[in-house]
């Protein structure tokens, strides 16, 4: 189906070229063509079709020097007769200015989409650096003013980021987000990372907009306090606040975000130890983070159902009226002597936000003993909850020492018998264990596409033992990496590599001159896991 045209937009070539047949030694390539690489087996592919039924659109050229002519569109298929020693090529004959010439390339380009996302954005800055503004580009291209400001902010990218682009390897999206951070020196840690590990676009997102631009309005502590870490002005009077340095960070409009992941991370944590302080004094129970964080959903700042707290903050699930917690037990929370009727406790969640807890039996209890109306209900059902929750911990432990006597068993007969067809049976194993993130993307890098539990283990039953086992040693290594925190190349796979004669020398070379640069932690603030996909 062919494309409406927009009878707005006038066309950038008159209808006054020439057609001639040129000598393939009289056309000479520009410098200024946007399309830098060219794939080989197409040029094959389009000399077998040359060959076969002739050149269908002729290449489009301007008058050059030397009675020479310059290509403005067509490089493939000259390349293409040039292959095959066609001695003449049939071309439009155009004359042009350099402006133009270098318009027509990129519009042409665009709109068959042969450029990379690099060489787009190449294509773009070239076109504004020569004066065409934004606006004017939007209307000759077609696409919006925010995309083409998007693309060119590509090139402000390191060389490693731009590379796997143009490969293939990132996604523009992925850049866009990356090219948002205004430090470049943060801009490489987190696309190393991001190319590294394979981060998804939505992953490289969330480590960008809550790590790097840090939106002030969310914050948990006072923005407009100094001195909460000494010597440092308060948020709203910090030349890092891009309200205040609207010259450096004029591609982002909002005005109260913070560029200084680093200081934000440093504010949080003397915040968090104020409001200890002031936990002890009020006779507050203080949680550590490893006894926090089990009481929240992973990643998350929201509560876990079956957690034995409630957030004083959250409304109360049995409450029909939807009153938070804190309404319904202000008189047990009030100080009486010092201390509050019901104990509370201080907490902070994975995200790092505050929280305060009381226990869920306790604050139950106050209801009813204040005869609020749904206490009895909420008792009863959360009692039946508890006990259903420990009987079936009851059986699982069962069922679990019950499979560890089996477990016993099989590894006894597998030191000395053949595991004939036990990777297969591994591999199925292991697909119930590692996180499904990283399982797909294993099994996507050797060609399988996972679906349902069924379809997975009816696609595992048709893979050959070897293929099973190099399988199952990239989920387990991949896993690893996922959970773990390494700095340099894990010594297993090292071993590994050394065993199988692979020489890792390059890959720690790299690795090395990463390490070696001063640079901020990824995360300045909290530690995602679930963001380190292999």
């Amino acid at each position: 189906m062919m494309k409406s045209i927009d009878k707005k937009k006038k066309p950038l070539l008159k209808q006054d070229s020439k057609f001639s047949l040129i000598p393939v030694d009289q056309i000479v390539l520009s410098q200024d063509n946007p399309r830098k690489h060219f794939q080989e087996e197409q040029i094959e592919e389009l000399a077998v079709s040359i060959e076969e039924i002739g050149l269908i659109h002729p290449i489009l050229v301007r008058p050059a020097a030397n009675n020479t002519y310059e290509i403005i569109s067509g490089e493939r298929r000259w390349r293409a007769c040039k292959k095959l020693k066609k001695p003449f090529i049939e071309c439009f004959i155009h004359p042009m200015d350099d402006k133009m010439a270098l318009q027509v390339r990129i519009v042409e380009n665009i709109q068959r989409q042969n450029l990379n996302p690099i060489e787009e954005a190449q294509g773009y800055k070239k076109l504004l650096d020569g004066g065409m503004s934004i606006a004017e580009l939007s209307s000759v291209i077609g696409k919006g003013r925010d995309y083409i400001s998007r693309m060119v902010m590509l090139l402000s990218l390191p060389e490693a980021a731009k590379e796997a682009i143009i490969t293939g390897k990132m996604a523009k999206r992925t850049g866009w987000y990356i090219a948002r951070i205004p430090v470049p020196k943060l801009r490489a840690i987190v696309a190393s990372e991001a190319i590294a590990k394979n981060l998804t676009v939505t992953q490289v997102a969330q480590i960008v907009l809550e790590n790097y631009l840090l939106d002030l309005r969310k914050a948990t502590f006072s923005i407009s306090v100094p001195d909460l870490v000494p010597g440092v002005p308060s948020c709203l009077d910090c030349s890092k606040r891009t309200g205040n340095s609207k010259d450096l960070f004029d591609d982002i409009k909002d005005e109260m975000i913070c560029t200084d992941p680093e200081c934000f991370a440093q504010k949080r944590e003397a915040d968090w130890r104020r409001q200890c302080l002031l936990a002890h004094t009020e006779n507050k129970e203080i949680l550590n983070d490893e006894e926090s964080f089990k009481h929240f959903v992973p990643g998350t700042s929201r509560l876990r159902t079956d957690s034995q707290f409630v957030d004083i903050d959250d409304v109360c699930e049995w409450d029909k009226k939807e009153r938070k917690w804190s309404s319904l037990l202000a008189e047990e929370l009030k100080p009486m002597n010092g201390r509050a009727l019901l104990r509370m406790y201080l907490a902070r969640s994975p995200m790092g936000t505050i929280h305060s807890f009381v226990k869920k039996e306790e604050a139950l209890l106050a209801l009813r003993r204040h005869g609020i109306t749904f206490a009895n209900n909420a008792i009863k059902e959360w009692t039946e909850k508890e006990n259903a929750r420990k009987e079936r911990k009851k059986k699982e432990e069962f069922l679990n020492l019950s499979c560890y006597s089996l477990l016993q068993k099989v590894c006894e007969k597998a030191k000395k018998d053949k595991m004939w067809s036990f990777y297969n049976i591994m591999l199925c194993l292991a697909l119930r264990v590692v996180p499904r993130e990283v399982s797909t993307f294993v099994f996507q890098r050797h060609h399988y596409k996972l679906g349902t539990e069924e379809e997975s283990m009816q696609i595992i039953e048709k893979i050959e033992e070897k293929e099973s086992m190099a399988i199952l040693l990239d989920l387990f290594f991949s896993t690893d990496l996922y959970l773990s925190s390494y700095t340099d190349l894990p010594p297993l796979l090292v071993r590994v590599c050394k065993i199988l004669d692979i020489d890792v020398s390059k890959v720690v070379e790299e690795i090395n001159s990463i390490n070696m640069s001063d640079k901020s932690i990824l995360f300045p603030y909290k530690k995602r896991k679930s963001l380190k996909v292999y």
